[in-house]
């Protein structure tokens, strides 16, 4: 990726989310919000504080968010859901005029984008990138026709929480710059199988797409042995596994397609 990015940031617009699918059943949100005593019921959808943070600036005129980072976006709800029709316009907006960062969110509900897009959006925003979430076979067999059909300039697949052996080989075109593997996170987490994980990575390599192992899950089947994994070490360990593929600094993808730079700085 371009040596031009030095840190990611968050940018949650709204918050909670209702579950549709098998791997929403033990969804972090749910988890976080409970631990958190919240009040508010995790699926009702309410803008955050942060709902404008793209377009923040300190006291010096400079952005909250600086140039040439990538933003994590919408990571405690989905960026498509229904309840946030209103205010994605808002959203797409801000992206736009915030062409000098990347944008990232990933959704389940592919099916919803071409209800959400704003009309200038063509074949895609040059600084936006989608993952399509998928869990199992049935989710990746509905989701995946659908997202690799959607106008979209940078496509990533987020096999996650995987509970399931899952085959991409149908998927692992080249407008797939990198998939992307976790498993579930939680003390009621599904085992995700390490043999799922690795015969991903098959199919990647032998599509040259870039696979990277994100998350260990908080249970790990491996040579058939279970091992229970603390949350603080799920990022670390499947690290440790060292099987990604083509995935260089900053764990992004190496692939040229990959490759953003901001046309449009802004200060």
């Amino acid at each position: 990726m371009s040596e031009n990015w030095v840190t990611f940031s968050s940018w949650n617009p709204w918050h909670g989310c209702t579950k549709i699918s098998p791997g929403c059943r033990y969804c972090y949100v749910y988890r976080q919000d409970e631990m958190y005593g919240s009040e508010v019921g995790s699926d009702i959808c309410r803008k955050t504080a942060n709902f404008d943070l793209p377009i923040k600036r300190r006291r010096d005129k400079s952005y909250k968010i600086p140039s040439g980072q990538l933003v994590s976006t919408c990571f405690t709800s989905d960026f498509l859901l229904e309840d946030a029709d209103d205010w994605r316009p808002e959203c797409w907006e801000m992206m736009r005029q915030r062409s000098d960062c990347l944008f990232y969110f990933f959704t389940k509900r592919i099916n919803r984008l071409a209800h959400c897009l704003p009309d200038d959006w063509g074949e895609g925003y040059h600084n936006v990138m989608v993952g399509c979430t998928v869990e199992n076979q049935a989710m990746a067999d509905y989701r995946l026709p659908i997202f690799l059909d959607a106008p979209i300039r940078h496509k990533t697949i987020i096999v996650a929480p995987l509970i399931g052996s899952i085959d991409l080989s149908p998927y692992l075109v080249d407008s797939i710059e990198e998939v992307s593997v976790g498993g579930e996170s939680g003390i009621y987490a599904r085992p995700c199988h390490y043999d799922w994980v690795l015969d991903i990575r098959r199919q990647c390599v032998e599509h040259n797409i870039p696979f990277r192992f994100h998350q260990t899950g908080a249970k790990l089947v491996k040579d058939g042995r279970l091992y229970r994994i603390r949350r603080q070490y799920q990022l670390s360990q499947a690290h440790k596994a060292n099987i990604d593929y083509l995935v260089g600094n900053y764990y992004a993808p190496e692939t040229s397609e990959y490759r953003w730079e901001p046309s449009d700085y802004h200060d």
